[in-house]
Parts: structure tokens; C-alpha cells; sequence
């Protein structure tokens, strides 16, 4: 027995999860999106995998690159994630008018966000309607001071933990 969309997608907006601002760097343009669909893998090797729609734009881009950036989004950034979800924004424009580094490989990583990662990837695997990229962590950073942006229930909000 399948469920209905519908009800996979009720199911779906019930988890709770992190914001990344997935960046990458294809033949000179940046590109990138909004992912929650993000985690962590596996410590040794480091490898974090993504989980990106095959009918988005940035998917084929992804396919044709060796690095993504993974850029954890900070509770200020929430309409800077929906500037990346927006189809219509062009992405090398808007990560070019941002704080950003771009690491060895040619990954922008922007300089603001939570936690930074570059990621060399290093498998592919269908996964129905997405693709899944695992990719092995070869740098990092992140803001101790600054707070997650939270994805619940197709919104955006700030994360705040029980008091003991």
C-alpha cells in the first residue's frame, strides 16, 4: 500500500530541520539553493550527504561539478534562504553581492552564514524523484555566537530550546 502525496508531504512538514544554502562553483558562475535536506553521514571519513530535487535547475548543475559549499543558515538569514529557493533570482549575482570566500577547489562559501563546509563529492545515488551527493568535508567554519534557522511546517523561524 503507497500513501497519497498529500499525506507524505503532512508526514514531512512535521519534522523539524536546518536551513543550508547550498553553493557551487560550475565553469566560472556560482550557483546554488536552499536545502533542508541535509546530514550528516558518516565522522571518519567526514561526509555529509544532500538530497536535491531532479526537476530543479541547480540538480543537473551538481551533477556536472566536483565540490558544493554547504552553508548551515544562521537565524538572520531567512530571506536569504527564500532568495535562494527563488527561481527567478539569478544566483551568481546574488552570491556575488554577498560576504563569501571561495575555498581552493573554487567552492563560494558565504562568510555570514552558521557553519560553512566544503565538500568534494564523492558518490551519487537515485533516489526516487532526488538525487542523493554524499560529499567528504575538506574544510570548514563556523559562528559560535550566532543562532540556526529552523524549517518547520513550510516556514522559517529561530530555534529555542527548552529551559531546564
Amino acid at each position: 500500500m503507497s500513501i497519497s502525496d498529500e499525506l507524505f508531504k503532512e508526514l514531512m512538514r512535521r519534522f523539524a530541520a536546518g536551513v543550508t544554502l547550498i553553493t557551487f562553483n560550475e565553469n566560472g558562475k556560482f550557483g546554488g539553493l536552499t536545502v533542508s535536506s541535509f546530514c550528516s553521514l558518516s565522522m571518519n571519513p567526514p561526509l555529509v550527504l544532500i538530497c536535491i530535487d531532479k526537476k530543479v535547475a541547480s540538480h543537473n548543475s551538481l551533477k556536472n561539478v566536483t565540490n558544493f559549499g554547504v552553508n548551515i543558515c544562521n537565524s538572520e538569514q531567512g530571506k536569504l534562504a527564500w532568495d535562494f529557493a527563488n527561481s527567478n533570482i539569478d544566483k551568481n549575482e546574488l552570491i556575488n553581492s554577498l560576504p563569501n570566500t571561495t575555498t581552493d577547489s573554487g567552492t563560494p562559501l558565504l562568510d555570514e552564514a552558521l557553519a560553512s563546509m566544503d565538500c568534494r563529492i564523492t558518490e551519487r545515488h537515485d533516489g526516487g524523484d532526488h538525487s542523493i551527493f554524499v560529499g567528504q568535508i575538506e574544510s570548514g567554519n563556523f559562528d559560535d555566537k550566532a543562532e540556526p534557522l529552523v524549517y518547520y511546517s513550510s516556514g522559517l523561524g529561530e530555534f529555542k530550546p527548552n529551559q531546564t
